[in-house]
């Protein structure tokens, strides 16, 4: 998908850039060195024909933040003390439903062409400091990009694993994809229990409607079901539920087929969170994908500003699946992402803070699946 690199010139001579362009060379991917990411000439184009230019367009930058830091979560709901370890910005698969699409307002994918040299070192840091005090530490990459879109290009996801799993840290890291991965690309990922690859899951239909360029529903199972024979642990996300006429049946066929698939002692936990999106997105996304009619129905503004569906549709939805998970597998950790103590009674029958809190929740449900 990728039509182009371009380096700026003080990502030049990084590990990662080196790496990125050996890969580039050998698929035959043009590259140019560009003087800045902030002085670069974009195309004089509407918003949302920048976002399709920016899809095709991979640029390694010297990123000046931070790299290890919370996850984006809001104190109006409840949180899972989720850290995230930033190793750029974009995604080259396409959902319209994507937040990322009204997030930023500079086009492009960007890698942090600084990530091994100055990146590494925060997220070494925290892992010591987690083994010295004992404190499971639960970490990912896939609030800003995809983990593993990109991974053929640049090999993030290999080399942190590989890191990671030498430092023996009461942690967890977590990959989230939209992507199937083969055989092949397993292979080259340690095959930790520490390490969990986790699913973004929808049905067939929102799936083939609404993620463009991501695996089909089938392929992202048959890539978990690979992943748990192979030693890895596995995590589900239902992220967004998109409410339409027939989508109480096909999330219910959803869950049933991850249990045909993956063993559910190999699943750490099952994430569930309803379709919501910032007031911006709105416009964006039936420009850029005028076929789709999601975002099209009612909606309240939430605590945090976003656009969500009723609270009564939120917990139908949410009730309906959690007793069908329940009927698998009594034990597997379920939770909700951005939701108040309110609706997880009303969905649950409990809220967190009867289970010690939410952090506390996913901290067992690690220990117990990823052996800590």
């Amino acid at each position: 998908m990728i039509q182009e690199i371009l380096v700026e010139e003080r990502a030049l001579g990084r590990r990662l850039s080196e790496e990125v362009l050996r890969r580039a060379e050998a698929q035959g991917l043009p590259v140019r060195v560009i003087p800045s990411y902030k002085e670069y000439p974009f195309p004089f184009r509407p918003w949302p024909e920048l976002l399709d230019w920016g899809k095709r367009r991979l640029f390694l930058l010297r990123y000046s933040g931070r790299f290890f830091r919370p996850c984006p979560g809001t104190l109006r709901y409840l949180c899972c003390g989720y850290r995230i370890f930033h190793f750029g910005e974009g995604c080259p698969l396409d959902c319209s439903y994507c937040i990322l699409q009204a997030y930023f307002n500079r086009p492009g994918l960007k890698l942090w062409a600084n990530l091994w040299e100055e990146g590494w070192p925060e997220l070494e840091a925290a892992l010591r400091e987690a083994r010295l005090r004992v404190r499971l530490l639960r970490l990912g990459t896939g609030e800003f990009a995809d983990s593993l879109a990109l991974e053929p290009l640049c090999g993030v996801a290999e080399e942190l694993a590989r890191r990671f799993v030498e430092i023996e840290a009461p942690a967890v890291l977590e990959f989230k994809t939209k992507v199937a991965l083969s055989e092949e690309g397993l292979s080259r990922l340690p095959a930790n229990p520490r390490i969990i690859l986790a699913w973004s899951l929808n049905t067939e239909r929102m799936s083939r409607e609404e993620e463009r360029g991501a695996a089909s529903l089938s392929a992202r199972l048959a890539s978990a079901a690979q992943a748990a024979r192979r030693g890895f642990s596995v995590a589900f996300h239902f992220d967004p539920l998109i409410l339409f006429p027939e989508a109480p049946e096909a999330y219910l066929s959803v869950v049933d087929r991850i249990f045909e698939a993956v063993p559910a002692e190999r699943i750490v936990w099952i994430s569930l969170g309803a379709l919501r999106f910032i007031p911006d997105l709105k416009e964006i996304a039936e420009e850029r994908f005028p076929e789709t009619r999601i975002l099209c129905g009612e909606f309240i503004t939430g605590l945090d500003g976003k656009r969500r569906y009723f609270r009564p549709l939120r917990t139908g939805i949410f009730r309906l699946l959690y007793r069908r998970i329940r009927e698998h597998a009594p034990e597997v950790c379920v939770y909700l992402c951005m939701e108040s103590p309110e609706v997880w009674q009303e969905a649950f029958g409990f809220h967190p803070a009867e289970k010690g809190g939410l952090s506390s929740m996913l901290d067992e449900a690690a220990r117990r699946v990823c052996g800590l």
